[in-house]
């Protein structure tokens, strides 16, 4: 093992040794640490992200910030009551017992964060950890290295190392990391290393959470508001230059009303980045490309639609030096196109218009499903069969991207894109183990009298329980 190997298990073994139940004026003390400490780094924060992936001030605040410190204040406005026992009914044949279930930390755990949004998918599920009264070691992404380098500072000064130990590295770091007998591992990323990640945890029985992706659609029927769905749809899939695991992936628009909903989409665009695509390649209120690679990935998949008979709507131009890429809009795509085959995570909207619920199907059909649906439509009884019809792991309706900022709601993917549900008591839960729990509260009860020896006398009480059943 190599002396760098060595330091992350030593940092492992530490944790373990360490291990408590904390209580919750513990746990409540490490959050308002955190707090703390984010709130005294938050314009290092800010530059670290501007210069990772380009993000303006204002979308770091409210995109990355913000939700951390939501995070924080629910748990701590809910901790007392999610640790309390909850009472669970008596039913007649336990007459005199008492039952209860009690949340217990999961131990020791794992968080691995991808590089989009580098804060807000780190530190979200460490907060998570910490209510539930975890140990937590942390893998940043590599890819977003002066985030990973901030965040490393802030919880190595509000946090003890047998609390939470900030990992840096790439790879390899992440693939000794899952070699580690944790109990649980939370891993935001893509499929295919999710499955790695899910592999590696069998090896020592720990439980996952997954937070993947897929290719997100958004169906739009012709009962809709146009303008206000498109600037919604504008909006969700430019926000951080589309790199959002639950951004629109590609349209679906009835086709009656393609024409304008398109048309006014573009006029949202160039409402929020500007007039032309030369000034929305340049505008100082996108984020870039995070990286070369993912840059020629997005850049490879609008060449390869082009060459298969897609045709550019807007946008369709890129900087390779800077990493941008224009709002592009994509018309006369066919499922053949590796754009309609994987997640796209760039500024980049297929449209495929649709005339019946069947042509919906077929497409629908032929990806897994995604971590999210956004349905558009006036007639909620269209909503619910389609609800019905195409299941996901979140949803939202007339509406993009805000199931994921609601701390009352799970968020979570099924089968490719995720495995798990984490945010508000959904992530306390995740990093606990619930324990059942029945007390005796009197000596009188039923069960003593099934008890061998066996009677007539206790063959007929089993078939009046029967019955009763």
């Amino acid at each position: 093992m190599s002396p760098h190997m060595e330091h992350l298990q030593h940092a492992f073994d530490l944790q373990r040794q360490n291990l408590i139940v904390p209580t919750a004026d513990q746990r409540r003390a490490w959050l308002n640490k955190l707090w703390a400490t984010i709130d005294s780094h938050q314009e290092a924060l800010v530059d670290a992200l501007h210069k990772d992936l380009g993000k303006p001030r204002e979308e770091v605040l409210l995109h990355e910030v913000f939700p951390v410190k939501n995070e924080i204040r629910f748990a701590r406005k809910h901790l007392r009551g999610w640790m309390s026992p909850q009472r669970t009914p008596t039913p007649l044949t336990m007459v005199g017992t008492r039952s209860c279930i009690q949340h217990q930390p999961k131990g020791q755990v794992l968080v691995i964060a991808p590089w989009n949004f580098p804060m807000m998918l780190t530190l979200r599920p460490v907060v998570c950890a910490l209510a539930a009264g975890n140990s937590v070691m942390v893998k940043p992404s590599e890819h977003a290295p002066h985030t990973a380098d901030w965040i490393f500072k802030i919880v190595s000064e509000a946090l003890p190392a047998q609390v939470a130990t900030v990992i840096l590295g790439g790879a390899d770091e992440s693939a000794f990391l899952t070699s580690l007998p944790f109990q649980h591992i939370y891993f935001t990323g893509g499929t295919g290393i999710g499955r790695k990640v899910m592999h590696a945890a069998a090896d020592s029985l720990a439980s996952v959470t997954l937070e993947l992706g897929g290719k997100s659609p958004a169906i739009v029927d012709s009962t809709v508001h146009v303008i206000d769905a498109a600037k919604r749809l504008a909006w969700g899939k430019f926000l951080n230059s589309g790199q959002v695991c639950i951004s629109p992936d590609y349209l679906l628009v009835e086709d009656a009303i393609a024409d304008d909903l398109v048309r006014e989409f573009l006029a949202q665009t160039q409402s929020m980045y500007g007039a032309s695509s030369e000034s929305q390649l340049t505008c100082n209120q996108r984020s870039r490309i995070v990286n070369d690679h993912h840059f020629n990935r997005v850049v490879g998949l609008v060449e390869d639609a082009l060459a298969k008979g897609a045709r550019v709507v807007a946008g369709g131009t890129w900087d390779a030096e800077t990493r941008r890429i224009a709002p592009t809009v994509l018309e006369d795509v066919t499922l053949d196109m590796a754009i309609m085959q994987e997640e796209i995570f760039g500024p980049v909207l297929p449209v495929i218009r649709w005339s019946s619920e069947k042509d919906l199907k077929c497409i629908l059909d032929a990806n897994p499903h995604p971590l999210a649906m956004y349905f558009f439509s006036k007639n909620q009884v269209t909503v619910t069969r389609w609800m019905r019809q195409f299941p996901s792991g979140t949803a939202a309706v007339n509406e993009v991207i805000l199931q994921v900022a609601q701390p009352e709601l799970p968020f979570g993917g099924i089968q490719a894109s995720g495995i798990g549900r984490t945010g508000g008591y959904a992530g306390f839960q995740a990093f606990s183990n619930p324990r059942s729990v029945v007390s005796q509260r009197s000596r009188f009860n039923i069960l003593p009298l099934t008890f061998p020896p066996f009677t007539s006398f206790t063959s007929k009480l089993i078939a009046a329980v029967l019955r009763w059943l």
